[in-house]
C-alpha cells in the first residue's frame, strides 16, 4: 500500500494514514511511531481538517475515491 504523491500532507501524516487504512488503533500507531496517544490525536484531527472528513471511515473512503492510497 502507498499514497500517491499529495504535497499537502507531511511525510508524518502519511505515515499515519497508512497506519489508518491498515485499521490501526491510536495506540497502535503511537507505539509504532515511538510518538504519544496525544501526539498522534492530534495529527489525525489535522489530517481530517485537510480532507474536511469527521472520522476515519469518511477519511479511509475519501482516500480511496480519489485515489490518494494505492492498496
Amino acid at each position: 500500500m502507498r499514497i500517491v504523491d499529495n504535497s499537502c500532507l507531511t511525510e508524518r501524516e502519511k505515515d499515519i494514514i497508512l497506519y489508518l487504512v491498515e485499521g490501526k488503533t491510536k495506540p497502535e500507531i503511537a507505539e509504532f511511531l515511538c510518538l504519544s496517544v496525544a501526539t498522534i490525536k492530534t495529527n489525525i484531527e489535522n489530517i481530517y481538517c485537510k480532507f474536511d472528513v469527521h472520522n476515519k471511515v469518511e477519511l479511509v473512503i475519501y482516500l480511496i475515491k480519489n485515489k490518494i492510497v494505492e492498496i
